[in-house]
């Protein structure tokens, strides 16, 4: 008896294992960006893909954050309808940046170097 409640115990433990480890990413709509001047959104797959891989690949960074007021502020739509807000912040002279979400505002996410890039060159085009 004991030894069927260890495997059941197991079995449970994969299997949420599996999940967190497998479950799909949910996809990207769109992304809307909100300026002191403008608002664009991007739909096409070309920006999609940077913005997906801007926020995939960011570093969270310890410390408090005590920023200014963002480049841009960013809402994300996923398929599902969920939309994440950001706060966006770039320098377009060092390509570099941090994003901000807006419901943990305690935490930066650090931008690669790679993802700053794509982003102030697709933001330059506008």
């Amino acid at each position: 008896m004991r030894k069927i409640g260890i495997i059941s115990i197991s079995l449970i433990l994969l299997l949420v294992l599996i999940y967190v480890l497998v479950r799909p990413n949910p996809e990207i709509v769109s992304v809307t960006l909100t300026s002191e001047t403008a608002e664009t959104t991007y739909t096409d797959n070309d920006s999609i893909r940077v913005f997906n891989h801007a926020i995939r690949t960011v570093k969270k960074v310890r410390g408090v954050v005590d920023v200014g007021p963002p480049t841009y502020r960013m809402n994300v739509t996923y398929a599902d309808t969920e939309v994440v807000r950001f706060s966006l912040y770039l320098d377009f002279k060092t390509k570099s940046g941090f994003l901000i979400k807006d419901s943990n505002s305690e935490k930066m996410l650090k931008l690669k170097d790679r993802s700053s890039k794509e982003l102030t060159d697709l933001l330059s085009k506008d």
